[in-house]
């Protein structure tokens, strides 16, 4: 499945958290995945901690982007055209619905949230980052400066944005995508994961969990991470390469 003149000898994470939280979003999956593959987290800067990693130019090496929702639209064009494969977490091609009176409706949505944020962007943010973690009860507290600037032009980027899917063939390849959604989220009120499929022509495959919100790969990290190890098989690889060391087989 993965195939390029043999095996790609190197796998390249690159992941990319949604509006409100840090890299350390993806703090969980470095400890999950195997010890042999790196997560290079980005980070918008919400917190003042902007990082912006990039591939290497290994030609071997086996490029994934993770992108949990408003993620896959501020990850660069360069990376989405480089990626062999993309992994969307409760993502989205438009924040508003197709339907003009649920456009509207989440268009009123969106804007009251902007104009709370301006009042009291604390609160707006806590809401937020409660709502994204439901069903799970998560204790919410900042010890840290945030960019309003930032979050609240993100907030406005958010209700405009369109993720351009072109550009994950832009180069030809034949880019693998899954899209990943939970069935409880409270940020995302459609099924807008699983448009990915018609959206490709089909080629994008869906994964659904039930009981999960929109911090699906943070609240449900082991579902999410058996899906992907059973679709890839390089991570199955890792894994055993990882095992067999601990024991000291031949």
């Amino acid at each position: 499945m993965l195939l390029k003149n043999g095996v790609k000898d190197k796998l390249e994470i690159i992941a990319y958290h949604g509006w409100g939280f840090s890299s350390d979003f993806w703090d969980v999956w470095k400890k999950s995945v195997p010890s042999s593959v790196k997560i290079k987290t980005a980070d918008r800067g919400y917190f003042f901690e902007k990082k912006s990693p990039v591939f290497s130019s290994n030609n071997r090496s086996l490029k994934l982007l993770f992108l949990h929702s408003f993620g896959a639209h501020w990850c660069p064009a360069e990376q989405l055209m480089q990626a062999d494969i993309v992994i969307i977490f409760n993502g989205f091609k438009t924040f508003h619905p197709e339907d003009k009176r649920e456009k509207n409706k989440s268009r009123l949505l969106l804007n009251r949230m902007i104009n709370r944020f301006e009042d009291k962007p604390q609160q707006v943010l806590a809401d937020f980052l409660a709502n994204s973690f439901y069903p799970e009860n998560k204790d919410i507290t900042f010890n840290r400066d945030w960019d309003n600037k930032l979050l609240i032009n993100d907030l406005k980027r958010l209700g405009e944005s369109d993720f351009n899917l072109k550009l994950l063939s832009k180069n030809g390849k034949n880019v693998q995508i899954f899209s990943l959604e939970g069935g409880k989220d409270k940020i995302l009120r459609r099924s807008a994961g699983k448009a990915f499929t018609t959206l490709t022509d089909q080629k994008a495959v869906y994964h659904f969990v039930k009981e999960a919100g929109h911090a699906l790969p943070v609240t449900h990290t082991q579902d999410c991470w058996s899906f992907i190890n059973a679709m890839i098989p390089i991570f199955i690889h890792n894994e055993y390469n990882r095992e067999k060391k601990a024991t000291g087989s031949s």
